[in-house]
């Protein structure tokens, strides 16, 4: 099923929103200055995001691939000459 243009963007924001808040923790770790728990916490929930993200573009990745292999059964036709 086709997501709507609407869905695909809430879907981009979501993607870009979390991708931005690891990017965040990452920060945070390298930058030090963190006791141990909250250190943990912040790894816990940067390993929760770095799965989500990589299942997002396994779908995406997935849906690619789903449109060549539709986009190869296709023949090709040329216009009228």
């Amino acid at each position: 099923m086709m997501k709507k243009p609407r869905e695909i963007e809430e879907g981009a924001e979501r993607f870009d929103q979390q991708l931005e808040k690891l990017r965040s923790i990452v920060d945070k770790l390298e930058h030090g200055g963190l006791s141990l728990e909250e250190s943990l916490k912040l790894f816990e929930e940067g390993i929760g995001l770095s799965r989500s993200l990589f299942e997002t573009l396994n779908r995406a990745e997935g849906k690619v691939e789903e449109l060549l292999a539709t986009m190869e059964r296709v023949p090709f036709t040329r216009g009228e000459e």
